[in-house]
């Protein structure tokens, strides 16, 4: 009779192997257990492994751009904070040069001409504002301040203006001489000598750097809005026209006829200045809801998707927790096992 002989060694062997399977399996099975979907996610879809993909990559893709509209929005509130503060500055300083009803009063006029003056360089403030290092009223050229202070020394602006007057009227606006200027040569002065300067390509010589082409962001995958406006619009310029006029003659050696010719004229523009800068705040608004809306379409979308993923990549959670308690039961049987086997020795019994 044949005999063969099984050594404790193999019978360790075969129980480690065990147990190192088993440790595989149950390494899966948490791993089930923790994210919900398969563990080799190609074993158990097979040939619908593209399809989880495509989902997923659909998945990745709309929080890209759900990512992308909570920065245009924070851009967007910024720039809506910027102009409704500019909004008011104008109307402060149109309320200034309405209270003065062409008074020749120092005190009336140093007051208005201080409010003119604060309200510019706050202006100028609010206009270079910026976000994460972008200024957002420079248009495309997010990296270059978009407006220059008008009270800086050397200022262009500055001097174009004082350049502009001495020409037209061979003095300076300081100068006693200005008392023999009349309100036609005024007139003509602010309407086809200063406005032009503001209105015209002189603007961005003297004072913006800004880009007439505004940021534009892709808030979904068709649709592109316009994230920002800049400092060539006519709102900026009028509310500098306005300012400018009220702090360099209000308070020159100028008639009071004259006077009133300069504070209605400051009036005019300031009142343009507020249509055009709540004209771009209601640009923005039109932006701001779209994003918002597009957030909502996104979000949809993504919960449709991912509700699908689950049904295709999920596993029974319950199921998964099974197999785990099952496994780790399993792995502490045959560490018993192998101790006892490793234990066993022809010592023992002789």
């Amino acid at each position: 009779m044949d005999t063969s002989s099984i050594s404790n060694l193999s019978v360790q062997n075969a129980m480690r192997l065990t147990i190192r399977q088993s440790q595989n399996e149950l390494v899966d099975a948490q791993k089930e257990v923790v994210t919900g979907t398969h563990a080799d996610l190609g074993v158990a879809l097979g040939a619908k492994t593209s399809q989880s993909i495509d989902l997923n990559r659909d998945v990745m893709r709309i929080q890209s751009l759900m990512d992308t509209n909570s920065l245009v929005s924070q851009r967007l509130d910024a720039s809506q904070a910027a102009l409704e503060q500019m909004s008011s500055n104008a109307s402060d300083v149109m309320a200034a040069l309405v209270a003065l009803s062409g008074s020749d009063d120092e005190s009336t006029l140093s007051t208005a001409v201080q409010s003119a003056s604060n309200a510019l360089q706050a202006f100028t403030g609010l206009a270079n504002t910026s976000l994460d290092g972008e200024y957002l009223f420079a248009g495309i050229n997010t990296d270059v301040q978009p407006m220059t202070d008008y009270t800086a020394s050397g200022n262009p602006a500055k001097a174009a203006f004082d350049d502009a007057f001495l020409t037209r009227f061979g003095f300076a606006q300081d100068d006693p001489a200005a008392s023999t200027i009349t309100a036609a040569d005024m007139q003509d002065f602010i309407s086809n000598t200063l406005e032009p300067m503001f209105t015209g390509t002189d603007w961005q010589t003297n004072w913006s750097s800004a880009s007439d082409q505004n940021m534009t962001s892709r808030i979904t995958k068709s649709e592109v809005v316009d994230s920002s406006t800049n400092t060539n619009t006519d709102g900026m310029r009028y509310f500098a026209l306005s300012a400018v006029l009220s702090v360099e003659l209000l308070g020159s050696n100028i008639s009071s006829d004259v006077r009133q010719v300069v504070s209605n004229s400051a009036i005019n523009y300031a009142g343009q200045a507020i249509s055009g800068v709540d004209y771009q705040r209601t640009q923005l608004g039109l932006s701001q809801s779209r994003v918002s809306k597009a957030d909502d379409t996104l979000a949809e979308q993504k919960n449709i998707i991912e509700t699908h993923l689950s049904d295709l990549e999920g596993v029974d959670a319950y199921e998964a927790s099974t197999r785990v308690n099952n496994l780790l039961a399993q792995v502490e049987a045959s560490y018993t096992l192998t101790s006892r086997i490793q234990q066993l020795s022809l010592v023992n019994f002789l």
